[in-house]
């Protein structure tokens, strides 16, 4: 029998998006702020700002290393983890 694939794995083809903002998505801001939640949708990015008046942006996480190639130094973040970097 095939092993289920383990849906919070960054690899995960079953979970190829992350949750961030529009300015993240056009460039315009950094990513400082990483979270790695469970389920759909899980890795959440952020420039550090209030987004409580934001509306989610959904990007592939393959654009999202393209933003910012750091990323695969925290693709093994475990779920309930976030990271952070310096402005």
């Amino acid at each position: 029998m095939a092993q289920e694939p383990d849906r919070n794995s960054w690899e995960c083809t079953l979970d190829s998006i992350v949750i961030t903002t529009e300015e993240i998505a056009n460039g315009e801001s950094s990513i400082l702020i990483v979270r790695h939640e469970e389920g759909h949708g899980g890795w959440q990015l952020y420039d550090g700002s209030d987004v409580s008046n934001k509306n989610p942006f959904v990007l592939p996480k393959v654009e999202a290393l393209k933003l910012d190639p750091s990323l695969k130094e925290i693709i093994d973040l475990p779920c309930g983890l976030g990271s952070y970097q310096r402005k």
